[in-house]
């Protein structure tokens, strides 16, 4: 059952507002920066919400900390520059830090309440083997946060009540929508490179490579995907090519919604 198609909702490149969550500060481009960057042409307004600090991204204790916080903002800073983000907003949530889900939901309904997107982006984290507590409390908090933000019950102090239409997991292991970004793969390889102190190092081509073939793979899936699907052709598509994987729900299908996995 296709309830997106049902309700009338905007596919994933017609979004014209999107608040896209991340964990760290190089999140949102690892997990979708090309699809970020083509929304941003097509004159998406996009806001970044980073939620920790990123002050734990580093096996350098000499770098830690404070100091590495403040060279990781910059960085997000630069990086949604690139993209063509309009604005990034920092919850400054300690990296690996021991705070709850609900504190983050609480601060998100305000923001989703504010900027009423049409959709919002954050990694899944219900992904098979996440292990980062920071990656599992953000997508949950980001999914009750869409959840609570259309209910006046729910800090009715945060102003009025706001439905967002849709919620889109990057990272994914049950991905139902598929983008190509193969004119726009130099453009998210200068986006990750923007977070110097994660990627310019020695492990960079290795990274680089894995990322191409899994963006390979999944442009594969996209065609096989394409091909199930009545109204759409793959005819004339290249045989080969980059894509960004996604699980994209109306947000009723955040609750007592069984089917939502097989959407």
């Amino acid at each position: 059952m296709n309830i997106r198609s049902i309700m009338n909702l905007p596919d994933l490149l017609e979004i014209r507002s999107l608040v896209c969550v991340e964990p760290h500060p190089d999140d949102n481009e690892v997990g979708a920066a090309g699809t970020l960057f083509q929304l941003a042409q097509n004159g998406c307004q996009i806001h970044f919400v980073t939620v920790t600090d990123g002050a734990a991204g580093t096996s350098n204790p000499d770098v830690a900390g404070t100091k590495l916080a403040h060279i990781r903002r910059e960085e997000r800073l630069q990086a949604a520059k690139l993209l063509g983000v309009t604005e990034s907003i920092f919850l400054n949530f300690p990296d690996a830090g021991t705070y709850q889900v609900d504190d983050l939901t609480a601060q998100l309904v305000d923001i989703f309440r504010k900027l009423q997107p049409q959709m919002v982006m954050t990694v899944d984290p219900w992904m098979a083997y996440e292990a980062h507590p920071d990656h599992i409390k953000t997508g949950k908090a980001v999914a009750e946060a869409v959840l609570f933000s259309s209910n006046p019950c729910y800090k009715p102090e945060a102003g009025e009540p706001f439905a967002v239409q849709q919620i889109a997991f990057y990272a994914t292991n049950y991905p139902n929508t598929y983008v190509d970004i193969t004119h726009v793969w130099e453009n998210k390889l200068a986006a990750l490179l923007t977070h110097k102190s994660q990627f310019d190092n020695e492990e960079w081509p290795l990274l680089s490579e894995y990322l191409r073939l899994e963006a390979n793979e999944i442009y594969a899936l996209k065609l096989k995907h394409d091909q199930q699907l009545v109204t759409n052709s793959t005819h004339g598509s290249p045989k080969n090519g980059l894509a960004e994987a996604f699980k994209v729900l109306s947000s009723r299908q955040l609750h007592f919604f069984p089917s939502a996995l097989f959407s």
